[in-house]
């Protein structure tokens, strides 16, 4: 279903899987599929988009960590991501790394649809079905491997051919491609077993079937593109749909009677749809729910009111409207902050920040904009504590290490303030940058732990340029 030859091959070194037999039967320690993940999650960090909103990326998270608790031990760390991109998709890399599309946020109707699709996928990992197929690839070096995994995979799960093409690194992709699919017994194996993981997570089991009819009915108004390559190629669809419907007939009454429980799924879904789709097509969805707009409707149309310049003079009337309907929500307080920093109404924002992280305390957003805001009234030392934690717990964001950079420059830490643009370009992808600000920041080395933090610099400098387009250093 869903990801077509996806979580199965990208975990092919599984992390469901016993280390022992892997290592016996692909040659791979956990120490090699640990520098695999790595690698592959540098190269999709490259070329997409993520989402950094403690919001969404903490809804998301809890839902795959409420999958994953109820299968056998990880042999790695789960780490979650959300890709901006409309692909109707989730997958998950080698050594533990999970993404997950903003277009399967959108387009699901309840959570338990959307856990749905990365319970199968998780299915398909842990009955190993792609095990059987690894040994014509294992002779490639780690470099080639993870070229073909992310340019299969990203070709296949976006429903963008070029793209896929364009991260595939070698020949190999075109002949990986053939090895990576899924028989109709895998597909029916990974309903199954995804079935069993939805239900013993608590969720209603209509929502693996749920989504199964969402995804078939993109198809057929998409014409494919962005829906998942299995629903446009593979027979069977509304063979499964009936045998899982036929299972659910025969569930238990507690079961079969569970309800949705939406409420975190529609904040993270409206935040997506408010800042992060196109703000005209966003401000269109909310005016048109009229008198049905919940609070959180009207928080939507706040925010996508203010990506706009056009329309500052109806943001600022619209978030009066949210905070007057569910002002003490501390996404409402944090989002009309921000809004309120933005127009330099500095007053409002600072009280609207400050309760937001009151609510709050651990809201990456809050704190960044918090401290932006401080470094505004020139307060940058404390601007700069803000912004530490706000890096520490989002270390590859340029937009957070590029304020933090300007801010420790302002508040004096010249050569924390270089190495942090540096790490900035180098999240950009931005060669050029990363050679200008790193020659200033080893300019202002002083010290040995000034050194030592500058060799953790090129390291991480040398593990992200291996995969960017082009290189001029």
């Amino acid at each position: 279903m869903g990801v077509a030859c996806l979580a199965g091959w990208l975990l092919l070194f599984s992390i469901l899987a016993v280390p022992v037999a892997r290592a016996d039967l692909f040659s791979f320690d956990l120490k090699d599929e640990r520098e695999l993940g790595e690698k592959f999650n540098a190269l999709i960090r490259a070329r997409m988009p993520l989402i950094e909103d403690t919001e969404v990326n903490d809804y998301v998270k809890g839902v795959v960590d409420r999958l994953i608790g109820v299968k056998a031990p990880m042999s790695f760390p789960i780490t979650v991501s959300v890709i901006n991109d409309n692909a109707v998709n989730a997958f998950a890399g080698p050594a533990g790394y999970v993404f997950v599309f903003t277009g399967l946020i959108l387009n699901m109707e309840h959570e338990s649809e959307m856990a749905g699709v990365l319970a199968h996928e998780l299915g398909h990992v842990s009955q190993r079905h792609i095990a059987k197929r690894v040994g014509e690839m294992k002779a490639l070096s780690i470099g080639q491997l993870v070229g073909v995994l992310a340019g299969v995979v990203l070709g296949q799960t976006t429903g963008n051919r070029d793209l896929g093409a364009a991260v595939a690194m070698g020949s190999q992709a075109a002949s990986a491609q053939a090895y990576l699919k899924y028989s109709r017994d895998d597909e029916r194996e990974a309903d199954q077993v995804g079935m069993n993981a939805l239900i013993a997570a608590g969720y209603p089991p209509q929502g693996l079937v749920g989504a199964f009819e969402i995804l078939r009915k993109l198809r057929w108004m998409q014409g494919g593109g962005t829906i998942p390559t299995y629903l446009s190629t593979h027979p069977g669809l509304e063979e499964r749909i009936n045998y899982l419907k036929d299972r659910i007939n025969k569930m238990p009454a507690n079961i079969r009677d569970r309800k949705d429980n939406d409420a975190a799924f529609k904040r993270a879904q409206m935040l997506v749809r408010a800042r992060y789709t196109d703000p005209k097509n966003a401000v269109s969805y909310f005016r048109k729910l009229g008198d049905k707009a919940t609070c959180l409707d009207k928080l939507g149309l706040a925010v996508a009111l203010s990506r706009s310049l056009e329309d500052v003079a109806q943001a600022r009337s619209a978030f009066e409207a949210a905070l007057a309907c569910g002002g003490n929500d501390p996404l409402v307080l944090r989002e009309s902050g921000r809004y309120f920093l933005k127009v330099r109404d500095f007053a409002r924002a600072k009280s609207l920040l400050e309760a937001a992280l009151r609510a709050n305390p651990k809201d990456i957003d809050a704190n960044y904009e918090y401290g932006r805001m401080l470094a505004q009234e020139g307060n940058y030392k404390a601007a700069a504590a803000y912004l530490e934690q706000v890096r520490l717990r989002v270390p590859e964001n340029a937009e957070i290490r590029a304020t933090y950079g300007q801010i420790l420059g302002q508040a004096g830490d010249v050569f924390h303030a270089y190495l942090n643009l540096t790490y900035a370009a180098i999240y950009e992808n931005n060669p050029r940058q990363v050679k200008f600000q790193l020659e200033k920041a080893k300019a202002a080395a002083k010290s040995d732990d000034d050194r030592r933090e500058l060799a953790k610099l090129e390291e991480t400098l040398k593990r992200r340029s291996e995969f960017w387009k082009t290189k001029s250093f």
